[in-house]
C-alpha cells in the first residue's frame, strides 16, 4: 500500500493501516446475534479451491470501469492506473460499492498450544457495532454494514509464531496463513453471500502482531461456497483494539486509499502531514475522522447535485452544508489540471467528528494520478503559522486548518481565492470563490 507496485507482481502485497499509539480506547461488550446456517454443507476438499494461493496475492486486480458517471462534468477527475485512484468518473467494478445493506463475515482463528482468553463474542464486540455506526453516520444512512460472526474459535494447523506475522509480512508466510485460515474455516463456515470477510486471530496468542492488520488483495479471486473472494481483511488487533481500525481497513475494501505518509525505515518523520485528523483513511486516531466529501462522492453517498463545480472565471457564492450532516451542497470543486482539483467542504464538531478541534471550511488538493500512500489528498493549512489541540491531535499543525468567517485562502498561482463570508443560522457556511484572475497573494496563505 505504500509506494508504487506494478500490477503484475504475483506476491502477497497487502494494504496496511496506520501506525500504533501507546494507548487504545475500549469498546462496550454487546451481544451480537448470529444468523442460522444457510444450509448444511457437504465436506469437500479445499485443496483445489485454495491452490490458487500459491501466486495470486497482488497489489491490484485487473480492472475495468463498471459504469460511467454523469458525462460532461468538468470536475469529474478521471480514474487512472494508480492504486486506489481518487478518480470519480467511473466506479471500479472489482470493488463492492458500499450502498444499501452489505453482509460481512467474521471468522475467529486460534492456534495450537494456547487457549484464547476471550470469547468470540467479546472480540466481535471490540469492532461491532462501532464500525457499523461509523459507516451509518458517514453515509447518512445510505450504507448498512451487518456483521455475522462465527460463534466459536477455529483451530489453525500451526502456532502463530510459525507464520512470522508482522507489518511487512513475508509473502510466502502470509500466503501460507491465508491458505491455512480458509482451509480451517471451509468445512464449518458458509461463505456464501458475504461481501466482506474478516479473518480474526486470537489477540493473545504468542506471535500475533497487531501491526499486521491489513487488507490483502487477490489478483485472482478464489471461490468458496459459490462466493468469489477478491480481498480478505486479516485482523490481529489486541484487546481492546485501536479505535476505528476496522473501519479504516474496511475503507480499503471499498477502494479508498491510505492518505498518510510512511517515513523511510529509521526516520522519525511524522506520518500525518498530508491530512492530519481530517479523514479516517489518514489516521484511525483522528479527532475528525469522518470521510472527506470527496470520498463520499466517490462512494455514492452524496449525489452529483450536491457537488458544485466551478468552471468559469468570475465570482461564485455557495452555501456549504457540513460534511457530517445529511442534505445540502457538500462539496465545491475547482478543476486545476487534468488529474487535479481543489476541493472545498465544511466541517463541524458533530457525528463522527464530534471531537473535532476546529470547525469551518476545509480546503484540500486532490490528485487522481497518485498512488495510495503517496499523498493523493493534501489538506491546505488555513492557519500555517499556528497549531491546535497539541495534546490530542495526530498532527497539531493541521488541527486548525479550516477557515473561519472572514478568512481567505489564495492559490499560490493567483488563479483562485476562497473566502468564508458567513456561518448561517441553519448551520451552512457561505463561501465566495473568485476564479480566473490573479488575486495578489502568491503565498497561498490566509488573509
Amino acid at each position: 500500500m505504500w509506494g508504487r507496485c506494478p500490477e503484475r507482481v504475483h506476491e502477497s502485497s497487502p494494504e496496511v493501516h496506520v501506525r500504533r499509539s501507546a494507548s487504545s480506547s475500549g469498546s462496550s461488550v454487546v451481544s451480537i446475534g448470529v444468523p442460522p446456517r444457510a444450509r448444511r454443507r457437504v465436506l469437500r476438499s479445499a485443496a483445489a479451491a485454495l491452490s490458487v494461493f500459491s501466486a495470486v496475492v497482488a497489489w491490484t486486480l485487473t480492472t475495468g470501469p463498471a459504469a460511467s458517471a454523469a458525462v460532461g462534468s468538468a470536475c469529474l477527475l478521471p480514474r487512472t492506473g494508480a492504486h486506489h485512484s481518487e478518480g470519480v468518473d467511473t466506479w471500479e467494478s472489482g470493488y463492492a460499492r458500499p450502498t444499501g445493506h452489505m453482509k460481512a463475515l467474521m471468522v475467529f482463528l486460534d492456534f495450537p498450544g494456547t487457549a484464547p482468553d476471550l470469547t468470540t463474542q467479546q472480540v466481535a464486540a471490540d469492532h461491532f457495532p462501532a464500525t457499523t455506526r461509523f459507516f451509518d453516520r458517514a453515509s447518512y444512512g445510505r450504507f448498512d454494514l451487518g456483521v455475522h460472526p462465527v460463534t466459536r474459535w477455529l483451530r489453525m494447523p500451526r502456532p502463530a509464531t510459525d507464520y512470522a506475522i508482522s507489518r511487512d509480512w513475508n509473502a510466502a508466510d502470509r500466503t501460507a496463513y491465508l491458505r491455512d485460515a480458509i482451509a480451517a474455516a471451509d468445512p464449518v463456515v458458509d461463505f456464501h453471500g458475504y461481501d466482506v470477510v474478516y479473518l480474526v486471530a486470537d489477540p493473545d496468542a504468542p506471535g500475533v502482531d497487531s501491526d499486521a492488520t491489513k487488507v490483502v488483495n487477490l489478483s485472482t479471486p478464489i471461490t468458496v461456497d459459490g462466493t468469489p473472494l477478491r480481498r480478505l481483511v486479516t485482523v490481529f488487533e489486541r484487546h481492546p483494539p485501536d479505535r476505528n481500525v476496522l473501519a479504516h481497513e474496511t475503507g480499503h475494501v471499498f477502494d479508498l486509499p491510505d492518505l498518510y505518509y510512511r517515513p523511510p525505515a529509521g526516520s522519525n518523520a511524522d506520518w500525518d502531514t498530508h491530512v492530519g485528523d481530517w479523514d479516517l483513511m489518514g489516521s484511525q486516531f483522528g479527532l475528525a475522522p469522518d470521510l472527506f466529501a470527496w470520498h463520499k462522492w466517490k462512494l455514492g453517498w452524496i449525489t452529483s447535485d450536491q457537488v458544485g463545480c466551478v468552471t468559469r472565471a468570475g465570482t461564485t457564492y455557495r452555501d456549504l452544508s457540513p460534511d457530517e450532516t445529511p442534505g445540502g451542497t457538500k462539496l465545491i470543486v475547482v478543476r486545476t489540471g487534468p488529474d487535479t482539483a481543489l476541493a472545498i467542504e465544511a466541517r463541524t464538531a458533530t457525528g463522527n467528528d464530534h471531537a473535532a478541534c476546529r470547525q469551518g471550511v476545509l480546503l484540500y488538493k486532490v490528485r487522481s494520478d497518485v498512488e495510495s500512500g503517496d499523498g493523493p489528498i493534501a489538506v491546505i493549512d488555513g492557519h500555517p503559522h499556528t497549531s491546535a489541540c497539541r495534546a490530542t491531535s495526530v498532527y497539531p499543525p493541521l488541527a486548525d486548518a479550516p477557515l473561519g468567517v472572514g478568512e481567505s485562502y489564495a492559490v499560490p498561482d493567483g488563479s483562485t481565492r476562497v473566502t468564508v463570508t458567513a456561518h448561517n443560522s441553519d448551520g451552512t457556511w457561505t463561501v465566495k470563490i473568485v476564479e480566473g484572475s490573479p488575486v495578489g497573494d502568491d503565498t497561498g496563505h490566509r488573509s
